[in-house]
């Protein structure tokens, strides 16, 4: 565990990924990466934040091949790679800016969402100009969606994990995404 981790945080990321599990029976494909990926930003220290975010999409991917019934070819396995990519991506945007924003408390949520929001579409939209991707894939109906899908699972996560901390289950978000002592 990371430093700048309390001892909440294996529950908080058990948590997580069990509603990364849920959100793949229901979404597929539209799996929230963003809004875990922030959130675990604002919560986790940065090497733990990435961890939850692999942990969420290796969940993803075994709930597709094993459950939903992704076909087993290179291009869908590449497709895999470059979702894990977008999830770390977005914990990356997140922590960013929320460091470049000078931003405390609360007002860190929103700018923070939104970098990990558009950090993992930016990696999911590169990897369609290598991978290919439907003509359809990024028009804005689409794009609303993703962007929709995303905003309800942050505000849930976010309203969850308050509760978390209230209660003494997790970190408060006031006291994440701060740079570490010995940088």
């Amino acid at each position: 565990m990371s430093d700048h981790t309390s001892a909440q945080s294996p529950i908080w990321m058990g948590a997580v990924v069990a509603v990364a599990v849920l959100a793949s029976f229901a979404l597929a494909c539209g799996m929230p990466f963003a809004a875990i990926g922030a959130l675990a930003a604002l919560t986790l220290g940065w090497r733990d934040a990435i961890i939850l975010a692999g942990l969420a999409w290796f969940a993803n991917q075994v709930i597709g091949f094993g459950f939903l019934g992704y076909p087993f070819d290179l291009l869908t396995l590449a497709w895999g790679l470059a979702l894990g990519l977008s999830a770390v991506a977005a914990v990356g945007g997140a922590i960013l800016t929320a460091r470049l924003a000078g931003t405390t408390g609360l007002s860190r949520l929103p700018l923070s969402f939104l970098a990990a929001w558009a950090s993992q579409q930016a990696t999911v939209f590169v990897a369609s100009l290598i991978l290919g991707a439907a003509e359809t894939a990024f028009a804005p109906s689409v794009m609303w969606f993703i962007f929709w899908t995303n905003a309800v699972a942050f505000l849930a996560l976010a309203v969850a994990q308050m509760i978390g901390a209230r209660i003494g289950l997790a970190r408060p978000i006031a006291s994440a995404v701060r740079p570490p002592a010995n940088a």
